[in-house]
């Protein structure tokens, strides 16, 4: 797994433009959409063994994976929300109420870092097969994680810490702040599914070789 090769892929000047357009929507609602699909699309390219990024054609395929993928998000994270709601309804109903809402709270931050643990190879699932319901399989994930489970808690760990240091990167003054975290966010990301995807190649979660239409995703690496 050559991540410094990608590296520095990502930054040559064929590629460099593809993941930046990706960077600086990835706050906007909706437009964020593109930036998601692009993500899954990229999956799908490292997935037939491109080190390369994927053109931005078929632009409507890209939008509506960043749908899809969303959608599987929220799904992941819907018992985090659903207790930090909870949580935060009962701070509003007095002392006592208020008490066990902030416990509820901090419960939920926890259900955050552990249903979050399963998006990596979920996307890699949903790029594969291009199903939701296959990204939901929660059971067959948590096998796939175990087979690779060191590697794959190392990186989700690495991820999390360079995240974090995004979100301190917003606090820069004026635009500068927020342009920075959003490209450098979107980049995390990206490293981050070449990382993941090439822990799922080597777990029993691959089910097949891409080919056909898929290998018509060009990343023009020549």
């Amino acid at each position: 797994m050559d991540i410094v090769a990608f590296i520095r892929f990502t930054f040559n000047s064929r590629y460099i433009v593809r993941w930046i357009y990706s960077g600086l929507i990835i706050y906007i609602p909706v437009v964020n959409f593109f930036s998601l699909g692009y993500l899954a699309k990229s999956a799908r390219i490292l997935l037939i063994g491109s080190i390369g990024l994927p053109t931005w054609e078929d632009k409507m395929e890209i939008w509506t994976n960043g749908i899809k993928l969303l959608f599987v998000f929220i799904l992941y994270e819907a018992v985090p929300f659903f207790l930090f709601s909870t949580g935060f309804f009962l701070t509003t109903l007095g002392s006592i109420p208020a008490f066990f809402g902030n416990i509820v709270i901090k419960f939920s931050y926890l259900a955050l870092l552990i249903f979050s643990f399963f998006i990596p190879f979920a996307l890699s699932v949903f790029s594969e097969r291009g199903e939701i319901r296959d990204a939901l399989e929660f059971e067959s994930i948590f096998t796939g994680i175990k087979e690779v489970l060191l590697p794959y808690l190392g990186g989700y760990l690495c991820m999390l810490f360079a995240l974090y240091v995004c979100k301190i990167m917003i606090k820069i003054p004026y635009l500068v702040g927020f342009i920075l975290s959003s490209l450098c966010t979107y980049y995390v990301f990206l490293l981050a599914t070449y990382y993941f995807i090439h822990l799922f190649k080597r777990t029993s979660l691959v089910t097949a070789k891409i080919t056909g239409g898929h290998t018509t995703e060009k990343a023009q690496s020549s």
